[in-house]
């Protein structure tokens, strides 16, 4: 099971402010990792600032529309939790329109924003074949004696990710080919309801240093069973009625293809901080479910808070917009740091890479060299740069087991590839 980098420990008091408010668990598990180590939160913070901010994507069509297979593991102790068909395909439905700003309130996105909405051109469909290769309609259903499954405040491990074990109660993934939906009771914590959780790609540059490997098995995303779907019949079991669009899923899978909060996970104060994407403004915090568009809480940038933002906490139905860099982020990590999920769509790779943590590229964000270290012998292998759209940028062989790269490029995103052992990692120019 997935471990965090250092041990965790208890709550600070922003979080018992924030967490009055139903969301998704990275606050938490970066203010417990702060909380223990104070070096965490400055690391964290120069990290952020200079993530992503070189990534620039063009407006235009990428003239790609990559098909994501997803399989919704419903892990249910009720009849309630069990939740019907029609949910599941409903909210594959919702997915696909708002990775393609096809959904009905993307007209309601301020005229002030409007220039940097883009589509992802991502879509979602239910899985066909199973991994043995059997005819499937993406969704399983496994009843578990588990009441339901928490994030336990008080544990080293991400607790949560015992409902992706048979083992433990939970359905076991289906691999890294899919973008796996584990649906189940997840308890509150008492602090307050979370409503999703999902682990970034392995490599993603503006996730550097957050979390240790990420195991296949857990890889994938954690979804309360009330917050799926905008026709789900338990929607109100939870209390509330903002979340009941089928938006929460919409955040976690951004998530899960590596992009942050808008407000850059600030525990304290976002305007200092950064989400690693340039054409979002700053943001103190999360607007939390305040669905507020007079709230300007960065005077410096000149732009109020963009709560319209997937990416940020707030209604249902005041959410509408991803960003054309937040589209550009997602996209390369698709292709660069999923693309099992897209085999066969993608033709700027000519082969699947895996990502392994014995790759370690410093210092990260780089401006004129980097440096390569790993524990395979890099001695006379063959390394390639490419840039945001998967371009060949840079490439060379290695005379050494620990390489220094010179760098002569803009500011941007980028993957290093060890092409004869496929390994990949995302870093930053700045």
């Amino acid at each position: 099971m997935k471990r965090l980098l250092s041990t965790l420990c208890l709550m600070s008091l922003a979080l018992l402010n924030w967490a009055q408010h139903e969301t998704c668990a990275h606050d938490i598990v970066l203010q417990r990792m702060a909380e223990k180590s104070p070096q965490f939160m400055g690391a964290m913070q120069a990290q952020l600032a200079h993530s992503v901010k070189g990534a620039r994507a063009a407006q235009n069509k990428s003239n790609t529309v990559y098909q994501i297979p997803v399989v919704f593991h419903v892990v249910y102790n009720t009849p309630e939790q069990n939740l019907p068909d029609e949910v599941f395909e409903n909210q594959i439905e919702i997915l696909t329109q708002d990775y393609r700003r096809l959904n009905s309130n993307a007209s309601e996105t301020r005229a002030i924003f409007a220039n940097v909405a883009a589509d992802a051109e991502i879509e979602f469909v239910l899985a066909s074949t199973d991994p043995q290769g059997n005819p499937t309609n993406g969704i399983v259903r496994v009843e578990t004696e588990e009441t339901g499954f928490d994030l336990d405040l008080f544990s080293t491990d991400i607790t949560l990710d015992e409902v992706k074990f048979t083992e433990s109660g939970g359905a076991d993934s289906w691999g890294n080919e899919y973008l796996n939906i584990w649906v189940c009771n997840i308890e509150d914590t008492g602090f307050g309801q979370i409503l999703g959780f999902a682990y970034p790609p392995n490599g993603a540059a503006n996730w550097e240093g957050f979390f240790d490997f990420i195991d296949e098995d857990v890889d994938g995303v954690v979804v309360h069973y009330t917050a799926v779907g905008s026709n789900n019949p338990q929607a109100d079991d939870d209390g509330v009625a903002f979340n009941n669009g089928g938006r929460t899923l919409t955040h976690e899978v951004g998530h899960f293809l590596g992009l942050r909060h808008i407000w850059g996970d600030a525990f304290f104060n976002g305007c200092t901080t950064d989400d690693g994407i340039a054409d979002t403004p700053d943001a103190a915090n999360g607007a939390n479910y305040n669905c507020d568009f007079s709230l300007d809480e960065c005077t410096d940038d000149e732009l109020p808070n963009m709560i319209e933002n997937y990416m940020d906490y707030n209604q249902d139905d005041c959410i509408n917009m991803f960003t054309a860099e937040q589209v550009a982020v997602m996209r390369f990590n698709l292709e660069n740091l999923r693309p099992e999920l897209i085999d066969g769509q993608f033709v700027n790779v000519n082969e699947t890479v895996s990502i392994q943590n014995e790759l370690n590229l410093f210092p990260n964000p780089a401006r004129s060299f980097l440096r390569i270290s790993s524990n395979i012998n890099l001695k006379s292998q063959t390394y390639m740069i490419r840039d945001l759209s998967g371009r060949a940028v840079a490439q060379g062989n290695f005379d050494s087991s620990q390489a220094e790269v010179p760098l002569n490029l803009h500011a941007g995103y980028y993957v290093l590839e060890l092409t004869e052992v496929k390994m990949r990692k995302a870093f930053i120019v700045e």
